[in-house]
């Protein structure tokens, strides 16, 4: 750098972060840096080659997430600059990691750097300067962590309280004089309106139009799809590891919330072309058993697993066209069905079963424990005789364990019991799909086009 300095005019860039309103009390506003920057630079004959500003940024936030420093970067990596220059090294990094990487870009391409608030220059060249580097930017590090530790603490306190902790309002809410969250009723109703539309048809695509057709509310997909997960929906806080599960008013009910989430993670949806798929997400490779995905072919709608065609990881490499897999159904679902319940209510049995027996060995572990109390004088005869009678009761009763969530046989058997093929013939793609998904939640199929299990809802 110095044998730059003379033969001809350094090239300098200027780098300027502030996170917050309260540099401007330390004189650290982007203002301030910039002005005292140029002047330096102008004093000494630099040439200012760049400003980069990086306005309300922390210098411990991913330098990939500091838009301007990495344009500054690449200035460097095209050996554009000589010099970076700014007021203090805090401005530069709060981190020592960051800094050696940085670093080796800069000796990399001959750069160097210069602060010039912090009253003593900065020796890279020795040990004893890269020790003072190091301990200068380890306490700027602490100094931040203890400030994110502090706000952290503030933050547990808001959202323990309701408080909102950012002024961003989701779209059927807003904060109150109180700084809590209030419902917008209007907007709420139509926030109802699009998980109910959701629900019945499992098109986010499609719901965003309704909305904007019904409301002249003009989302787009990808805000549609925050708000269906959004959980302040419920009244529901859970951010950054916070949680709160009466933070605001509600507006979706948890078991309608719950329902949406489950067919969001089926990941059903139409393609761009508006085509919509009977059994995206529920058909599944019995090969790999990932799930199949739809195709448009010569007017019919196929299945394939990509894990074969895009990825060579299966051996699943036919074609399934739709209209065999409905045809199958019509034939096969009742019979499948007693097959799923029949296996269903065995294995119910078992784990009652199992799970008495466990019950049963615990009562008897609490008697012999009891048995211990009483010789070893620790309760008296009364308390040894009390549970002594209660836990023999217990052994005598027979104990019913809390059975799993029964699947909804009825439903299903009432549909079938009807017109079943004549309804359905009468259905839109939309609802057939829709119809198919309230009552099955997987179809395997194998490389030779056969269903090998089904499993319902």
């Amino acid at each position: 750098m110095n044998k730059k300095a003379e033969n001809a005019a350094l090239r300098v860039a200027l780098y300027i972060r502030v996170s917050g309103e309260e540099q401007k009390i330390k004189g650290l506003s982007l203002e301030a840096q910039q002005e005292r920057l140029e002047a330096y630079a102008r004093e000494r004959g630099w040439v200012i080659v760049g400003v980069f500003v990086d306005a309300a940024k922390t210098a411990r936030k991913n330098i990939h997430k500091r838009t301007e420093f990495l344009r500054m970067m690449d200035l460097v990596k095209r050996d554009g600059v000589d010099l970076l220059l700014f007021c203090r090294l805090d401005r530069w990094f709060r981190s020592v990691a960051d800094y050696y990487k940085v670093m080796e870009v800069l000796e990399a391409h001959a750069c160097g750097w210069k602060t010039i608030d912090d009253g003593e220059g900065y020796d890279t060249t020795t040990a004893s300067g890269r020790l003072y580097i190091n301990l200068r930017l380890s306490i700027a590090q602490n100094e931040a962590d203890l400030d994110g530790e502090r706000i952290a603490v503030v933050f547990d306190s808001k959202i323990n309280h309701g408080t909102v902790v950012s002024g961003s309002c989701p779209f059927w809410l807003r904060v109150n004089d109180q700084k809590r969250f209030e419902v917008i009723p209007e907007k709420a109703a139509i926030l109802q309106d699009a998980f109910n539309h959701f629900e019945a048809t499992i098109s986010q695509r499609g719901t965003v139009k309704y909305i904007r057709e019904t409301y002249g509310v003009n989302w787009c997909d990808a805000t549609f799809r925050r708000m269906l997960r959004d959980k302040l929906a419920m009244g529901v806080y859970d951010k950054n590891g916070r949680y709160n599960e009466n933070f605001c008013e509600a507006v979706i009910s948890p078991a309608q919330f719950e329902r949406v989430q489950k067919l969001l993670g089926n990941n059903a949806k139409s393609t761009p072309t508006g085509r919509v798929f009977l059994f995206t997400s529920l058909l599944v490779c019995e090969e790999c058993r990932h799930k199949l995905v739809g195709a448009f072919t010569k007017g019919y709608y196929y299945y394939r697993c990509n894990q074969y065609f895009q990825r060579g990881r299966c051996s699943h490499n036919k074609f399934i066209r739709e209209d065999v897999v409905e045809k199958w159904l019509f034939d096969h679902l009742g019979e499948e069905l007693e097959k799923y319940r029949l296996a269903w209510e065995v294995q119910e049995e078992k784990r009652r079963k199992a799970a008495a027996s466990v019950d049963r060995a615990a009562v008897r572990r609490k008697l012999s424990r009891l048995k211990d109390l009483y010789v070893n004088d620790l309760i008296d005869i009364e308390e040894y005789k009390r549970d002594y009678d209660k836990y023999n009761a217990m052994l005598e009763e027979k104990l019913e364990p809390a059975a799993d969530q029964r699947p909804d046989f009825a439903a299903i058997e009432n549909l079938l019991s009807q017109d079943f093929k004549t309804i359905y013939d009468g259905l839109e793609r939309e609802e057939k799909r829709t119809l198919w998904r309230s009552v099955i939640s997987e179809i395997r199929m194998d490389n030779d086009q056969h269903v090998t299990g089904i499993s319902f809802l």
